[in-house]
């Protein structure tokens, strides 16, 4: 009579994984000074930079990651001075937030439903207390007096047209006000 052996599958108790240390990243004096040049050309903060260029990485990486790095969207703006903006000559709505994004998609801080607006058209953000009108590679472009704008510092009285056709007017105002 033939011996029959029998196999049992069944789970092996895995050893757990042991867990690599997080790596430290180190820039090179050469990042550094492009960070800081791109920081005085811009008015972006250091940190800032450095987000969005890690952000654009992973857009194209690993497509349908979060983007989301940091948190301060919903928070309030820095103290100090108090910005406003109309559209088209429409009543003046005030910007309270650190981070207020303007376009054609659900749930931006102001929706502007209108076919030549990008879904994130722009974008406002309060830097050292100013602030910061920022293109958000839009299809077609944000201009002032004509002249394409990406990332520029807000001036009482400044005008953007979006799309280079729907004006955007600035007004800034003592926090008193």
């Amino acid at each position: 009579m033939a011996k029959t052996t029998r196999k049992t599958l069944g789970r092996r108790a895995k050893a757990p994984l042991a867990k690599k240390p997080p790596s430290r990243v180190q820039l090179t004096d050469a990042h550094r000074e492009l960070i800081h040049r791109l920081s005085d050309r811009t008015g972006v903060e250091p940190a800032e930079i450095l987000g969005r260029a890690l952000a654009g990485y992973a857009a194209v990486a690993a497509p349908g990651m979060s983007l989301q790095v940091d948190p301060a969207r919903k928070g309030r703006k820095v103290e100090g001075q108090r910005l406003f903006l109309s559209v088209d000559g429409r009543p003046e709505i005030e910007v309270d937030r650190t981070e207020f994004i303007l376009g054609s998609a659900e749930g931006v801080d102001l929706r502007l439903d209108l076919p030549l607006i990008s879904p994130r058209h722009a974008r406002i953000l309060w830097k050292s207390g100013r602030p910061v009108f920022e293109d958000l590679r839009s299809a077609r472009g944000s201009y002032r007096l004509g002249q394409p704008v990406d990332v520029r510092m807000i001036e009482t009285g400044d005008e953007i047209d979006l799309g280079g056709f729907l004006p955007i007017r600035f007004r800034l105002a003592d926090a008193m006000a």
